[in-house]
């Protein structure tokens, strides 16, 4: 039976660990810790890998080790190498169109000018879920979007990401047991929430 691709987007290394584009890995290990399960790398994909089962389905955790711009490149190999399918899998990535702290599940969309989804979509095609953690758009302080989404989060917006963590969960676990329209119709919805001090 095909597992279930969960995808993470960031790019390795420690100096990028705590930025905004690195969301999706951050998600991604929070959900690995969560299950108790560790990351083994799979050095023929580039990638790391740890998997769980969940409400009995296989879930398979994916972190490609090269950089954000080549995200898709061993993707379509390893998919076919771990039994899961393209249109079935949830590529975990940040969203400067989504305000901080918020979530939009989207499908069969265009990669909206990021480089690692465009990536993504270039070797397995748009019918992969998306699971889009807003970052919130580029202030004026930051000359290019490459320096925002690059930069770190401030202390107060990563308190306002760890309170967010359990909402971002559960939205993801929502797609895994039930089917992403599902998802979708429960959690797009636009909530105002107050700026940051």
């Amino acid at each position: 039976m095909a597992g279930i691709a969960i995808i993470g987007l960031g790019n390795p290394g420690v100096r990028y660990q705590n930025t905004r584009h690195n969301c999706g890995f951050w998600l991604i290990d929070e959900l690995a810790l969560q299950k108790g399960v560790a990351f083994q790398k799979k050095t023929n994909f580039r990638a790391e890998t740890a998997s769980f089962s969940h409400n009995d389905k296989t879930c398979l955790l994916i972190k490609p080790m090269t950089y954000m711009n080549e995200s898709g490149k061993f993707l379509q190999k390893l998919l076919f190498d771990i039994n899961c399918f393209s249109d079935s899998s949830i590529l975990i990535h940040d969203d400067v169109a989504i305000s901080l702290g918020e979530l939009k599940i989207s499908k069969t969309k265009s990669a909206g000018g990021h480089n690692g989804v465009m990536s993504v979509i270039g070797a397995i095609g748009s019918s992969i879920i998306r699971l889009r953690i807003g970052i919130g758009g580029k202030p004026r302080c930051f000359q290019t979007m490459s320096e925002f989404v690059l930069s770190t989060f401030s202390p107060p917006e990563r308190a306002l990401l760890a309170e967010r963590k359990a909402h971002f969960l559960c939205a993801l676990l929502k797609i895994v047991d039930e089917g992403v329209d599902c998802a979708m119709n429960h959690y797009n919805q636009s909530l105002k929430r107050k700026p940051l001090q």
